[in-house]
């Protein structure tokens, strides 16, 4: 991440005052934002002294950032830290902003490569009051830039024509300038004992130290001894990494020893090898207090040793080109042959330089075979070329270029025991050179035919080894016989090699990707369901709340019903005369229908759920279905004085359950009636339609909003509802249309325009194929008994309620009490009544259309002459918080539906002093 461009001064006027550094923000905020970045930041004043310092100090030198302030630059940092940065302490001082990189040696013993920005403080008459600084560490940063540089510049240094022992010198010079603090190459003598080629150390003054670590070495321990690590990795060990020198399990190597002599606290050892053998050890080492060396540095190592083994291949080959020219002095032929052999020498040299190259930005497996399979293919002079890894219990092609599409699929997946060169070279380890047609006729007679198909005359299976392990194989095919001499093997194999570090280095990486990824989506799915289960438990709340409400409802006029039946039956005949315990019984009926509609929905959904329902079938014309469903809801329409269209198309058969297709009905024709404002219009159509009879009610309602539309058959699932209640329902009518359609084969839709804008459901049903027939019937109402006479004297009571019959059972009541009634069913219409009428009690329902009880009684408080009135609210919502609002509203008692009779007597007895 780029780091924002520091501004070049800091004015008092802005930054500064009263030569003291200065933010808007208080100065203990600013100083714990300062504490939280990982930089340092301080402000230094003339006099080279600190003034203020954040908590990184503490990080970096080991001791409390306040023991530093007021103390000098050279005592914190260090004499060689200070020698570094002096010069540009002084330039900030003289005004200059200085914003600069340097490896420093602080006081600590530790080293660090940092980027420092100083800012000069200027006062108001512009000299220099002090300077901030802003430290960041870039070792790392830095550290990769000068392994890379380092790797591309050994590889230039390492020319063939200065020999091997040049070469060495010359890396090493390079490496203990930028990535080791030493450098030592140690060869193995014919006659067993240990020689140090080079030896480098980035410090002057340990030259001598350093020659006498050049003079160790001697012949191999015998056997039985204790063998040193550095003989190990000369006679074929792998490297080794050393992160603690000082570790007492390596107090006997010599070798080891003068390095911690030498101040090396960590150390790397890796082989260089060539002709199939190792060649010398290569050893770096770090002086480093506070980084050991890790993996990272042991892999560097390891490809700076390629490197040196390519190099050393390219000596050679050097050789031979030289030795071939001076040959071609003598003879012609021999001087194009070996001007041949350099041409090759140096093409796969450049080859497997691009993919070197190439490799250091492939990520992916896919990008690395791509890469090798690209380049090296050319670089081979091969005609076609393949990259296939292990997957599970075979191999499976990752990469391929050349061959025919035949080919590819016939050997895209293959079994670890088939009989190929492929799996062949993956089991040994061992590569599998094929020179002509009759060598892999006679290793490989069942499948020459195919794997020398086309243009393939010879070819090459190379194993992809990492730490000994085949992962995979990189197989060549070329278009003319081919020798695999020592050098084009050896190349072949430097190729493999490079494929399998880069291989293995981007599965780590996508192991690391995919690891993160799967942490990213666990998170995601954790919110999600987080997400579903708080909608699931606001729901679950919301419907809880609606069915109190909408059980209350219906209850509220059952119980004055019955209260009134139970008084009529006191009563003498003669009393009974006037009385209508036929309407009282209607009333009575309707509501416990609506009761029994409620929970036949509610099981209804649960056996559906549970897959306990079982349709009875039979051949059923829709329009009877349709007729059935209209009588049923046609109170309800002329109640809400809707219009209703029909458009039935007769001979519409389906093969279904009667009573559950009218249900479906009921329910779409209830909601149409439901959510359309009084006035509206309800459509219901029915016809046929590709195989399907279609119902689909239109109203022209309030409308579905986008987002809802989606959710709109889910269980419990309803627009924001509203205080009035004038829509009802628990949101589970349409959930029964989607499950008893699907049930019969069929499916819904919803659309809508939006708010305000209607909606169309319509319900697809198979159309039947052969006859039958059901039916079915409802059940009567029960009588009733009478009322007790009024306990206190008569009151005029206004009753304002929209459930027309509840209203009406509660004006029974109190009548038949001595009261006398007034009602009102909504807002405006009970405002006018209590004005004209002024009564001395007003049984008020909250929920009504239009204007809210909570409104209507303010206004009534409001007016003058009805302070005296005692006021009750009438509600459905009966909890803490619905009696909290309406006493806050003004109201003076809070009454849930349904009302007994006994609660009604005492809410009169308390309202008759005022009156």
């Amino acid at each position: 991440m780029r780091r924002p461009e520091a501004p070049a001064t800091a004015h008092e006027s802005g930054l500064m005052s009263a030569g003291e550094p200065s933010v808007t923000m208080e100065a203990e905020q600013l100083q714990r934002l300062l504490d939280a970045l990982p930089a340092l930041i301080s402000y230094i004043d003339s006099d080279e002294r600190y003034g203020v310092v954040n908590r990184a100090y503490e990080r970096w030198f080991g001791e409390d950032s306040g023991s530093v302030v007021g103390r000098q630059v050279r005592e914190v940092i260090g004499d060689a830290a200070y020698a570094a940065v002096k010069p540009h302490i002084a330039a900030v001082l003289a005004g200059r902003p200085q914003d600069f990189e340097s490896r420093l040696s602080y006081r600590n013993g530790r080293r660090r490569h940092v980027r420092i920005q100083y800012i000069p403080h200027l006062g108001a008459s512009g000299d220099v009051r002090g300077f901030f600084v802003l430290v960041s560490d870039v070792s790392e940063q830095k550290r990769a830039e000068d392994a890379r540089r380092f790797l591309a510049d050994a590889s230039a240094a390492l020319d063939p024509a200065q020999g091997r022992d040049a070469g060495f010198r010359r890396v090493a010079a390079l490496a203990v300038t930028s990535v080791a603090d030493l450098c030592a190459v140690h060869t193995l003598e014919p006659d067993g004992s240990v020689h140090a080629r080079v030896v480098a150390h980035a410090d002057p003054a340990k030259a001598e130290l350093a020659a006498r670590l050049a003079r160790l070495g001697g012949p191999l321990p015998e056997p039985g001894t204790r063998t040193s690590l550095l003989h190990e990795v000369l006679h074929g060990g792998h490297g080794r990494l050393l992160p603690d020198l000082a570790d007492p399990a390596l107090a006997g190597a010599d070798h080891l020893a003068a390095l911690r002599e030498l101040g090396c606290r960590s150390a790397v050892i890796v082989p260089i090898r060539g002709d199939g053998c190792v060649l010398a050890a290569l050893t770096l080492a770090s002086a480093e207090v506070d980084r050991a060396c890790d993996a990272a540095d042991l892999a560097f190592a390891e490809e700076l040793s390629q490197r040196i083994e390519v190099a050393l291949q390219r000596v050679r080959l050097y050789d031979i080109a030289r030795d071939a020219e001076s040959e071609a002095r003598r003879r012609f032929l021999a001087e194009q042959e070996a001007r041949r052999a350099a041409e090759r020498a140096a093409q796969r040299m450049a080859g497997l330089q691009r993919i070197t190259a190439a490799l250091a930005d492939a990520l992916t497996s896919e990008a690395v075979a791509q890469v090798v399979v690209d380049i090296g293919v050319a670089a081979a002079g091969a005609y076609a070329g393949t990259i296939v890894v292990t997957a599970g219990d075979g191999l499976q092609c990752l990469k391929e270029v050349g061959y025919g599409r035949g080919t590819v699929e016939r050997f895209r997946q293959m079994p670890l025991d088939a009989a190929l060169p492929l799996t062949d070279a993956l089991r040994t380890g061992a590569p599998v050179w094929l020179r002509s047609r009759e060598e892999c006729s006679a290793r490989y007679p069942r499948i020459a035919s195919a794997v020398l198909s086309g243009a393939t005359v010879s070819l090459c299976c190379v194993p992809l080894v990492v730490q000994e392990r085949p992962i995979g194989v990189l197989g060549l095919s070329f278009a003319e016989p081919r020798p695999f001499d020592q050098e084009e093997r050896e190349f072949l194999v430097a190729v493999s090699r490079q494929c399998a570090q880069a291989l293995e280095r981007a599965r780590l990486h996508e192991e690391r990707a995919a690891f993160v990824e799967r942490e990213r989506r666990v998170a995601l799915e954790n919110a999600r369901l987080y997400r579903e289960a708080h909608e699931a438990d606001r729901r679950k709340d919301e419907f809880i709340a609606m069915l109190s409400h909408e059980l209350r409802n219906p209850l509220a006029p059952i119980t004055t019903g019955l209260e009134l039946l139970q008084m009529s039956a006191q009563m003498s005949a003669g009393e009974r005369v006037d009385r209508d315990d036929g309407q009282i019984l209607a009333t009575l009926e309707r509501q416990v229908k609506t009761i029994v509609r409620l929970v036949d929905d509610l099981l209804d959904v649960s056996r559906i759920t549970r897959g306990k329902i079982e349709l009875k079938r039979e051949r059923l014309d829709v329009a009877s279905v349709v007729e059935t469903a209209v009588e049923s809801v046609r109170p309800l329409l002329v109640q809400r004085g809707h219009d209703l269209v029909l458009s039935v198309d007769p001979g519409v058969f389906v093969h279904g359950d009667r009573v559950r297709l009218e249900q479906v009905v009921v329910n779409l024709l209830n909601n149409a009636i439901k959510y359309t404002n009084p006035g509206g219009r309800v459509s219901l159509a029915c016809t046929a339609v590709d195989g399907d009879a279609r119902i689909r009610v239109t109203d022209t309602g309030v409308g579905i909003s986008a987002d809802l539309l989606p959710r709109v058959f889910e269980p419990f699932m309803q627009a924001r509802r509203t205080l009035d209640r004038s829509q009802g329902g628990l949101g589970i009518g349409l959930t029964l249309v989607k499950r008893l359609a699907e049930l019969h084969g069929g499916r819904v839709e919803a659309l809508s325009g939006g708010p305000g804008e209607g909606t169309a459901i319509s319900v697809w049903l198979p159309l039947a194929g052969a006859p039958s027939a059901p039916a079915e019937a409802p059940a009567p109402p029960a009588p009733g008994a009478a009322p007790p006479r009024p306990r206190t004297r008569p009151l005029h009571v206004l009753l304002v309620d929209d459930n027309v019959d509840a209203a009406d059972g509660l004006r029974r009541v109190l009548q038949l009490h001595g009261h006398a009634v007034s009602m009102a069913h909504d807002g405006p219409a009970a405002l006018e009544a209590a004005r004209a009428s002024k009564p001395d009690l007003v049984l008020l329902d909250i929920g009504l259309p239009g204007m809210d009880g909570y409104e209507v009684v303010r206004r009534l408080r409001a007016e003058p002459e009805l302070t005296r009135a005692y006021i009750a609210a009438l509600s459905g919502y009966g909890q803490d918080q619905d009696r909290r609002r309406s006493r806050e509203a003004g109201f003076d008692a809070h009454l849930t539906k349904p009302v007994a009779t006994e609660q009604l007597l005492s809410l009169l007895a308390e309202a008759a002093p005022r009156g």
